[in-house]
């Protein structure tokens, strides 16, 4: 009798063998109008914020590109099941009303090999011919694409925060092509352990050992 050990479907017998994306979407061109193209895309909540936003409008905005990250994690698990990794956020400045200028996560696939190679971007005009080109095609159909749900909207003008759930539409990022969406999007496969281990570490200071826990803070 013999073992034969599935190694292309990442099913091994000593450890998990999964596949490490690393994901950067440059945000700062995208629309931030106090419209159904405004609020571009972020995981982060009006509650996040050191200062709440300051108006319905701008409360709708963060919902809205919270709605955005929601659906760009449906899509992109329409292959294999895929988890995300050591997210940031960059603002410019920890107000409500301030907009993202740049999101950064990892994306670790249980089986990267159900992804497919083949097919044409959502931009008609690009061909895919690699994982990272499929991920890449997912994340912009997010963020070109037309979504409405039932999202939380934080109401400044309640007089007492409220939160209530209303209906929030999410259109395109950008009114002029998705290949404009997709130069802003930039995703490579982390092929080396170094690598990895830099895509998995903390990047805030708050989320690094202090030096009253007996270690020193390695934050620069």
């Amino acid at each position: 009798m013999a073992t034969v050990i599935p190694k292309y479907n990442r099913i091994v017998q000593d450890q998990p063998q999964q596949a490490f994306y690393m994901v950067s979407i440059d945000t700062s061109g995208f629309l931030d109008t106090e419209s159904n193209n405004g609020g571009r895309i972020s995981p982060c909540v009006a509650e996040d914020f050191a200062t709440a936003p300051t108006t319905l409008a701008q409360s709708r905005l963060v919902s809205r590109g919270a709605l955005r990250f929601k659906k760009m994690l449906e899509i992109l698990q329409v292959r294999s099941n895929v988890s995300m990794r050591n997210i940031l956020t960059t603002y410019g400045s920890d107000a409500g009303d301030s907009p993202i200028t740049k999101l950064q996560f990892g994306l670790v696939y249980d089986n990267d090999n159900f992804l497919p190679t083949v097919g044409t971007a959502g931009d008609d005009s690009t061909t895919t011919t690699t994982k990272v080109g499929f991920i890449k095609d997912k994340i912009s159909e997010a963020l070109y694409g037309t979504f409405t749900e039932r999202m939380q909207v934080y109401n400044p003008t309640s007089g007492a925060g409220l939160i209530s759930n209303e209906e929030i539409t999410a259109e395109a990022v950008l009114l002029v092509s998705q290949d404009e969406i997709m130069d802003a999007i930039t995703v490579t496969e982390a092929v080396d352990t170094a690598t990895m281990v830099s895509g998995f570490r903390p990047t805030l200071a708050s989320e690094l050992p202090s030096e009253g826990a007996g270690l020193a803070d390695t934050a620069e």
